[in-house]
C-alpha cells in the first residue's frame, strides 16, 4: 500500500462498506484476528444502528445525530481500532471522514453472482424489497428513484423483476457507488478482494493496509480458518441461468 496523507494520521476505526452481508461479515471477522482491534457487536450489527443508516441510504439522507453520537464515543473514547459493518455506510463515507480522522473504509471486491446468491440468502436484506413496496404507499417522503440504494430507476422495477436480477441492480449500484468516491477520499476508501481474503486473510491485509497502519493493528492470528469451497456455494442457490443473466446485467449497466 502506497504511502498517504491518510496514513500519517493515528488510525482510529475501519468501516466495511459495500453490499453482501456475508463478505462484511466475514472481513470484519477476520479483522478481530488482530490484537488491537476493538469489535463492541462481536461480529453483528447494532440493530438501531444498521436500521437508521440504511433508511438514510434508501431514502437519500444523511444518518441521525444519535448515529452520530454512537460513532463518536466508539471512535473517540473507546481503545483500539474500531471494526464497523454497517454495510450501507458506503454512502456516507464522505460524511464519516469529514467528522472523524483517522477512518479507513474498505469495500469486499467479489464477482457479482456471488454477492447476489449471498444476498438472497438473507432474509434481512431482501426485506428492503418489501419495505419499498410498503412505502410507495405513503404520501410523505416516499422512497425516491432512481433510487442509489436499491439501483433502481422506477418502483415498477421492484416488482417486476425476479429477485436475483434486482439483486444484481443494488450490487452494480454500490460498486458504481464505491467507484464514484474513491477518487476524492484521499486514500481513506480501498477496496479488498474477498477471493484474496479467502486465500490468504494476512497477505491481502497487507496489501491494503501500510506497515504503519499493521503495525497499529498488531499481530495477527487466524481466529476462522477461511474455505476456499464457500466460494463456489453460489451455486446452491443461483442456476446457470441466473448467473449469465447476472453476468449479461453486469456488461449493459457498465456498458
Amino acid at each position: 500500500m502506497d504511502e498517504t496523507s491518510l496514513q500519517e494520521k493515528r488510525m482510529r476505526a475501519i468501516f466495511i462498506v459495500g453490499t453482501g452481508r456475508s463478505g462484511t461479515h466475514f472481513t470484519t471477522r477476520l479483522l478481530n484476528g488482530f490484537e488491537h482491534t476493538n469489535d463492541p457487536m462481536k461480529g453483528k450489527e447494532d440493530p438501531n444502528l444498521l436500521m437508521d443508516i440504511a433508511n438514510a441510504a434508501i431514502h437519500h439522507r444523511l444518518p441521525s445525530r444519535n448515529s452520530e453520537r454512537v460513532y463518536r464515543h466508539r471512535i473517540m473514547h473507546e481503545d483500539g481500532v474500531f471494526l464497523d459493518q454497517h454495510h450501507p455506510n458506503l454512502f456516507f463515507v464522505n460524511h464519516w471522514s469529514t467528522l472523524f480522522e483517522g477512518v479507513v473504509f474498505l469495500y469486499p471486491q467479489r464477482p457479482i453472482y456471488q454477492t447476489v446468491a449471498s444476498m438472497l440468502r438473507h432474509r434481512g436484506v431482501m426485506s428492503w424489497y418489501r419495505y419499498a413496496k410498503g412505502w410507495r404507499q405513503r404520501t410523505i417522503n416516499r422512497i425516491p428513484y432512481p433510487n442509489r440504494f436499491l439501483g433502481l430507476e422506477q418502483f415498477s422495477d421492484v416488482q417486476s423483476l425476479p429477485p436475483h436480477l434486482l439483486c444484481a441492480h443494488r450490487v452494480i449500484a454500490h460498486q458504481k457507488a464505491y467507484e464514484g468516491s474513491v477518487a476524492m477520499m484521499n486514500g481513506a476508501l480501498r477496496s479488498i478482494d474477498y477471493v484474496s481474503l479467502v486465500n490468504n486473510p494476512l497477505e491481502e491485509f497487507s496489501r491494503v493496509f501500510s506497515a504503519k497502519e499493521i503495525t497499529r493493528l498488531g499481530k495477527f492470528s487466524l481466529v476462522e480458518q477461511p474455505s476456499p469451497q464457500s466460494l463456489s456455494k453460489y451455486k446452491d442457490v443461483l442456476s446457470e441461468k441466473e448467473v449469465a443473466e447476472i453476468n449479461a446485467l453486469g456488461r449493459t449497466l457498465y456498458g
